[in-house]
C-alpha cells in the first residue's frame, strides 16, 4: 500500500513528545521538603533523650531525706580571728598602729604579703621578705605618711614572725 504505487510499504515514523526539561531547583528542593520533617523529628528525639537522660534521680528516691544537725562545742570568740591575733602579736612586739585604720590595713597587707612570699611555689627567704617590709614601711615614713611609724629592722622581723603564728602558722620559721 503506497501512495506512489513503488511497491514498498509505509511506516508511519513515531515521533515522541518533547520531554518538558526541569527547572534545576526542583530536585534539591524535594529533598529538602522531605529532610527538614526527618531532621525535626530526629532532634525532638535527642530533646527527649537528652531530658530523660538529665533528670535529677535522686529527687525522685524512695528513701526519706535526713538531716543531721550538731552543736558546736563554742562560740567562735571574735579575738581567735587571725587579723585580731596578728594585731595581739603586733602590740605584744610594742608596734603600735597609732589608732590608724590605715595603718593597721598596711600592717595586715605586710603581714598577708610575708605569707605569700613564704609560702610555695616559690618561697623566698625570710629575710628577703623582713628587707621589703622594711623598706616598704620606711617609704611610707618618706612619702610623708604622718601615722606609719618608722621601722627598724628588728620591728620588720618582729611584724613578720606575727604574720606567721597569726595566717600561715605551717611556715618553717
Amino acid at each position: 500500500m503506497t501512495v506512489d504505487d513503488s511497491g514498498a510499504p509505509v511506516v508511519p515514523t513515531h515521533h515522541p513528545a518533547p520531554v518538558r526539561p526541569r527547572s534545576a531547583w526542583s530536585r534539591p528542593l524535594g529533598a529538602l521538603l522531605m529532610a527538614a520533617p526527618v531532621a525535626l523529628i530526629a532532634l525532638f528525639g535527642l530533646g527527649l533523650l537528652a531530658a530523660y537522660s538529665l533528670r535529677d534521680r535522686t529527687a525522685s528516691s524512695p528513701a526519706p531525706q535526713t538531716l543531721t544537725v550538731t552543736a558546736t562545742p563554742k562560740t567562735p570568740n571574735p579575738a581567735d580571728a587571725p587579723d585580731n591575733r596578728f594585731l595581739a602579736a603586733l602590740a605584744s612586739y610594742g608596734i603600735a598602729d597609732n589608732g590608724t585604720e590605715s595603718v593597721r590595713q598596711r600592717f595586715m597587707e605586710f603581714g598577708h604579703h610575708t605569707c605569700f612570699t613564704l609560702l610555695p611555689p616559690k618561697p623566698q627567704p625570710l629575710a628577703a621578705t623582713v628587707s621589703t617590709i622594711l623598706t616598704e614601711e620606711n617609704n611610707d615614713v618618706v612619702a610623708g605618711n604622718p601615722w606609719s611609724p618608722k621601722f627598724t629592722y628588728d620591728d620588720a622581723e618582729h611584724l613578720a614572725q606575727a604574720a606567721i603564728g597569726a595566717y600561715c602558722p605551717d611556715v618553717p620559721r
